[in-house]
Parts: structure tokens; C-alpha cells; sequence
């Protein structure tokens, strides 16, 4: 089966763009498979995630993204970024401002410009994810952990995942060999992301991104959204924000008003192709 593809980044996080008004001839159930062969970066074309622009049951168009492992993945601004970009610029959409449904979800996005895309986020909760996280007087947000003799200082917060922020301005530049131990320590559960952070100034930010079970990861729009959280319930920056992520960079505003988030930040085209896909066959007994 040959499938047309175009490949988009944002903030170096790549993915495989596959638009199903034109590959027409897509068996669903195959998908994780198809996402297993094309994402290989030695086998097969490479990218974080293969995305399928599809028709939406709410709105006009989807978002189907697969990781490199098969597994369907829910929430992902970056690739939603890479999706409006896409949608636009080949005429699927013909507003600059548009919504796209993920799973049960909508979500708003606005194509800017020539390059960037604006995307709506949810507000940030707590661990429990049962609370709206907000600032409040008098709250305490810091949590403690003790590594051997030291204490390490984190912020917690939840956006799709358990985020632990640590400002890097307390323990220098040693961050990834004391994220290695933060690991090891077993505090933290598989898939948290930890993220040192360094405050440039009050409208900057720079930060690297860990994510337990994986490593270090070169972007996530969902930690720089924590990183901004944290710096803000800190007092250590403003509301609206430069973030600097090793990937590229997104400007990032907690809204005061109703607690959401939004980011805007480029999209870039790598190239496109077709790639032959071959479903995979029961092995022999």
C-alpha cells in the first residue's frame, strides 16, 4: 500500500503527517502497526509520532496520533501545531481560526502567520488532579525530597501527565546527573516529566525535559506550560513568556482570567514522500 506523506517539526519534535481525505484506502486497525514501521527512525521514515488528519464526528477535522510504540496518544499541542498548519496551508480548512476534535475533545487553533500557530491548552491541576490549580495567598506549592544527605525542592503539577519542576538557579548546572537520581530514587512514577528550569528574566525561560522511563526528551509543550505554572505560583516570572526548550521555542500565557493556558510557536515542513506499507503478517509456529 503506498501512502502519501509529508513531514512537519515543531520545536524539533517531528512527525509524520498522513491526510486520509487523500488516503482514502486506510485500514484503521492497522494503524498501530503502520505507526511501529513508518516512525522507525533506522527502518522506516522516523519521527516522535504519525498523525492522521481525519473526518471528525463534531468537527470538520481530527486528530489521530500514534507514537512509536503503536499506542494511540491523546494530547499532544506540538502535533496538533503541525496538524493546523498542514490543514491550512492545503486548503482543509479555509478560516485561520479553526477547531480540531482529539478523541471526545475540541480544541481551538489559529494559524498566525506564515509560520506560527497559536493552540489553546487546558489549565494546569493538582497531582490529584481533582483541583483547578491556581495561584492562592498563602499556599504553599513547593514539595520536599530527600536524596541522601540533601533536599531536593520540586513544584508538582499536572498537565496530562505528573510534572516535577526544579529551578536549576538551587543546584547549578549538575541537573542531569541529579535528574538521574531523582529517577533512581523511585519517588516518582514511570512517564512524570522533570524539568529543570533556569529563569533568564521574568518574561524568559529555559528549560530541559526528563521523562521517567524514557530519558531526556527534546521538547514538550506540556512542560513548558508546567515550567510557566510554577515560575508564576514562584513569583520568579510573569504570566506571559518566552520559553526556550532544546528544540525551539514557544511564547506561553497563563491566562489570570479563566486559568488556560495558550502558545504560540513555528511550525516548519521537512519533506515529503511516499512511503510502501506493508501490513504485518502472524509469525509461523
Amino acid at each position: 500500500m503506498d501512502i502519501q506523506f509529508i513531514k512537519l517539526q515543531a520545536c524539533g519534535n517531528d512527525y509524520i503527517v498522513v491526510d486520509t481525505f487523500k488516503n482514502t484506502i486506510l485500514n484503521l486497525e492497522a494503524l498501530p502497526d503502520m505507526a511501529a514501521q513508518i516512525t522507525s527512525r533506522r527502518f522506516g521514515v522516523g519521527a516522535v509520532g504519525l498523525l492522521f488528519i481525519a473526518q471528525g464526528t463534531r468537527e470538520k477535522l481530527r486528530m489521530l496520533l500514534y507514537d512509536p510504540y503503536g499506542e494511540e496518544v491523546r494530547s499532544d499541542a506540538l502535533a496538533l501545531r503541525c496538524l493546523a498548519r498542514y490543514a491550512f496551508d492545503s486548503g482543509l480548512v479555509n478560516s485561520e481560526v479553526f477547531r480540531v476534535q482529539i478523541g471526545e475533545r475540541s480544541t481551538s487553533v489559529e494559524v498566525l502567520d506564515s509560520q506560527n500557530i497559536l493552540v489553546d491548552g487546558d489549565p494546569p491541576r493538582y497531582w490529584q488532579q481533582d483541583q483547578v490549580l491556581s495561584e492562592r495567598l498563602g499556599e504553599t506549592f513547593r514539595r520536599p525530597i530527600k536524596l541522601g544527605s540533601r533536599e531536593i525542592n520540586y513544584t508538582p503539577v499536572f498537565i496530562d501527565v505528573p510534572h516535577a519542576v526544579i529551578f536549576a538557579r538551587d543546584y547549578g548546572l549538575e541537573y542531569p546527573d541529579l535528574v538521574q537520581e531523582l529517577e533512581d530514587s523511585g519517588e516518582f512514577a514511570e512517564g512524570t516529566m522533570i524539568s529543570m528550569v533556569r529563569v533568564i528574566s521574568r518574561e524568559s525561560l529555559s528549560l530541559r525535559t526528563w521523562q521517567v522511563g524514557l530519558g531526556e526528551i527534546l521538547s514538550s509543550e506540556a512542560a513548558a506550560y508546567a515550567a510557566v505554572t510554577a515560575a508564576v505560583l514562584d513569583g520568579l516570572s510573569e504570566r506571559a513568556v518566552r520559553v526556550h526548550l532544546e528544540g525551539g521555542n514557544l511564547l506561553v500565557e497563563w491566562s489570570e482570567r479563566d486559568n488556560r493556558f495558550s502558545a504560540s510557536g513555528p511550525v516548519e515542513y521537512v519533506f515529503m514522500g511516499t512511503y510502501y506499507y506493508e501490513e504485518a503478517e502472524e509469525d509461523e509456529i
